[in-house]
């Protein structure tokens, strides 16, 4: 059973527990602990037997305390492989910084592993056969092996630099794969290539076994996992490693035919001029491929990495146009692009998923039929590997060594994650969608260019249809080779905003003096508060028809980040690519009226945002006219100065730097709102217009104790009136009578308020001459009654003792 204690209750209750074993003689006592960090409500875990599935323990998401310790004693059975996981569903795990939470599992007394310090999720397998998991990788060396199990992992590190085979051919009749990844870190178990470095699928040349050529480094640890296809293999799976030798070649790097992997110089070497030198690669994009593959799908999404990568255009449930992407050398010179480091200018490091992005390798485009291309387009390109070889050439590169030699091709499969485009909001129409590669014209890393460019462009014509009521999804066999704008096959000029050509209106250029600067970005609030801006092609960045903060927001995004910028928890996110418009689903922000001082005439209003950090918010006030507005939250976190016009209700708040008003799952002052007068004797947060995240995203917002009602005067005494209104008795206890003269049984409405304006209670339609309130429940003290009907208002004081 789960229990709740302090950490020195609980250190206390550690030493008492190792000290007796809880379990029977054929059980394991496992401990698993979590304190907890100051965001608790992000935090879930679980404890399961990889074996048989059995769940030991499952803590879910909500309901634990910040700073607290929760500990479970589990009795597990001697022979269970035991994996441990804990989530973080903002992203950025238990240990570091303010509030810091941390992890331990114990088993029979002993400390099996700690931790805190991860992103979204950290795991970690015990108890379990060796080659379980990559982290309890099997040793292995050349030879012979057998797998006893599906995805068995096996490490392997080389002596020397050379070419190795990976087979399971000629062993074995079933359907087997290989995966083989440099990185824990990086291996996922599914039956695709992501994170490898090397993978194979029945591309190797052996029928439906598994082959895999690698030229591999000395003293790099390699992790080999040995697997079937779809459970196609009942036994176990037979497989060789093997040394082939050196990688033999041109090692001279001014020849034309220099080999980059040599280790060992042939004497081959040949230089420019000569007949015989090579003419370069050539690079095919596979169009047979992309249309035999392509078909509608949906997914249910929750990863903001897919967001912020540009894989996907939103949360929730997304309509994907899945296709396999298959590029081609049909050259005679290998593509080398190299290993992906920082030093390279050719590839960007993924934080979200933590691999190498080559910058050049496929980018997706969906155009319409005026030729636009649309702001759902996609740059693909982990991994550049030799995933086959069909055209005739050597299998040479891998992750750690990207390129594609000639004769050889690389395949992202349709399976792939982000292998799509998202249609979720593309409007029903025909488009023209494109796959294509090196479409800069760049040479390799060493200088090399193709020598044909034309090829390097695949296309299909689709059309999407919701008459139905569903969408529907189908290829336009009639399709005709793209051409831009300026009338160039395959060209990539567009339209700017205005509809010209290559013309130089850029989005969000207010001043419009050429340029996007941070003035526009703030323009974007004066002149919204002056009713000064209508939205148009070229204003409205997120093309909602109308003009907020929001737009504002995203201008300063644009020009904070620019159009490939690498978020600590995300990936590349271009904040330049308008319009944009996503709504994070998964954030939720609150506001309300926290505190009401009407002698000095100001409403504070508060913010609750458990899940994400703000960057931005509007809103609009109702009963009153605004003053001015000051900043409530901590001015070294958020230094801004909210904005309003004198006489007016909307508020608005931005930072138009890298300023953010942090999480908290506590409810903090966020504005106070000075007033000139008041329209209605109640006050309301009318509504909230948008409340944008630091991704850049809206999110959902709610309002909670949103009105106050402006109390009368406290000075007003039971007098007498035309009604003959009497409290009795007053001061009461637990009740009392409020009766007036009612001989015509007109209908009365009656409010109890609190001192600070706050009705209570609410008594409606009341056609009798009096009427018992409740005092049951409230504070000692003095209370409002308002006392009305369709001409007049009585009030007056009661009291609780």
């Amino acid at each position: 059973m789960k229990h709740q204690i302090t950490l020195l209750a609980f250190l206390a209750c550690t030493l008492q527990i190792f000290a007796q074993n809880n379990c029977v003689l054929n059980q394991n006592e496992v401990i698993i602990s979590v304190l907890t960090d100051n965001y608790p409500n992000e935090s879930s875990w679980e404890l399961v037997d990889a074996y048989s599935g059995t769940v030991y323990l499952e803590v879910p998401q909500g309901g634990l305390a910040n700073g607290t310790v929760y500990s479970d004693t589990i009795c597990t059975n001697l022979v269970s492989c035991l994996v441990f996981t804990i989530y973080d569903s903002f992203g950025d795990g238990i240990c570091c910084g303010f509030g810091q939470g941390s992890w331990e599992v114990m088993m029979n007394g002993e400390l099996v592993a700690t931790g805190g310090e991860f992103a979204h999720s950290q795991s970690i397998s015990f108890n379990c056969v060796e080659g379980f998991s990559c982290t309890s990788a099997e040793v292995v060396s050349e030879g012979i092996n057998q797998s006893s199990f599906d995805d068995h992992w096996y490490e392997f590190t080389p002596d020397t630099t050379g070419i190795f085979t990976i087979s399971t051919c000629g062993t074995n009749t079933c359907d087997t794969e290989i995966w083989i990844y440099d990185d824990c870190g990086n291996a996922l178990i599914d039956e695709t290539n992501a994170g490898t470095i090397y993978y194979d699928d029945n591309e190797g040349g052996c029928s439906e076994q598994a082959v895999v050529t690698a030229t591999l480094e000395p003293g790099i640890t390699y992790f080999i996992r040995i697997g079937d296809a779809d459970d196609d293999c009942p036994g176990a799976i037979n497989w060789e490693l093997t040394y082939v030798g050196p990688v033999i070649g041109c090692m001279d790097p001014t020849a034309c035919n220099y080999q980059p992997l040599a280790t060992v110089d042939d004497g081959s070497c040949i230089f420019p001029g000569d007949p015989d030198c090579p003419d370069g690669p050539d690079l095919l994009m596979r169009e047979d491929v992309l249309a035999a593959s392509i078909y509608l799908a949906s997914l249910n999404n929750g990863d903001a990495c897919a967001v912020s990568e540009g894989c996907l255009q939103g949360y929730g449930n997304r309509d994907i146009i899945r296709f396999t992407t298959h590029i081609q050398n049909i050259g005679n010179v290998d593509y080398y692009i190299g290993p992906p480091t920082a030093e390279s200018d050719q590839f960007t490091f993924d934080n979200c998923h933590g691999h190498w992005h080559y910058d050049g390798y496929a980018e997706y485009i969906l155009y319409d039929d005026n030729g636009l291309a649309l702001p759902i387009g996609f740059k693909n390109g982990f991994c550049v590997i030799d995933l086959e070889c069909s055209g005739g050439g050597s299998p040479s590169y891998g992750c750690g060594n990207m390129g594609i030699s000639a004769g050889c091709g690389d395949i992202y499969s349709s399976g792939l994650s982000c292998q799509w485009i998202d249609v979720t909001d593309v409007p029903d129409g025909r488009y023209t969608f494109v796959t294509r590669t090196n479409w800069d014209f760049a040479p390799d890393v060493l200088g090399r260019y193709e020598t044909n460019h034309t090829n390097n462009w695949a296309q299909v014509c689709i059309l999407l249809d919701r008459s139905s009521g569903t969408l529907q999804f189908s290829l336009d066999d009639q399709c005709d080779p793209f051409i831009d704008c300026s009338g160039e096959i395959y060209g990539s000029a567009q339209p700017d905003c205005t509809g010209e050509c290559q013309g130089l209106t850029l989005m969000g250029d207010l001043d419009e003096n050429g340029s996007q600067e941070m003035v526009d970005a703030q323009g974007y609030v004066t002149l919204l508060l002056g009713d000064d801006i209508s939205p148009t092609s070229c204003n409205d960045l997120n093309a909602d028809n109308a003009i907020t903060v929001y737009d504002a927001a995203l201008m300063s995004s644009c020009l904070n980040y620019g159009g490939a910028h690498w978020h600590p928890d995300g990936g590349a996110h271009n904040h330049c690519n308008f319009p944009e418009n996503i709504e994070n689903i998964n954030d939720t922000v609150t506001l309300s009226i926290i505190n009401a001082n009407f002698e000095e005439q100001y409403i504070d209003i508060g913010i609750y945002n458990p899940d994400n950090h703000v960057v931005a918010y509007q809103f609009e006030m109702g009963g009153i006219m605004i003053e001015n507005v000051e900043n409530l939250i901590d001015p070294v976190q958020y230094p801004i100065t909210p904005q309003s016009v004198p006489g007016d209700y909307r508020v608005i708040g931005i930072s138009y730097d890298d300023s953010l008003i942090m999480k908290s799952n506590i409810v903090k002052p966020l504005c106070r709102i000075n007033y000139l007068s008041n329209s209605s004797d109640t006050i309301c947060l009318e509504a909230i217009i948008d409340i944008v995240n630091d991704n850049y995203e809206t999110v959902i917002t709610k309002i909670e104790n949103g009105c106050v009602d402006i109390p009368v005067s406290t000075d007003i005494e039971n007098i007498e009136n035309d009604w003959n209104v009497g409290v009795d008795p007053n001061p009461f206890s637990e009740s009392t009578r409020l009766h007036w003269d009612n001989p015509n049984h007109q209908s009365f409405n009656i409010d109890i308020l609190s001192m600070d304006g706050k009705v209570i209670a609410r008594y409606r339609n009341i056609q009798a001459n009096e009427i018992e309130i409740n005092g049951k429940g409230l504070s000692k003290g003095m209370y409002l009654f308002r006392l009305q009907n369709d001409d007049e208002v009585y009030t007056g004081k009661m009291i609780i003792q």
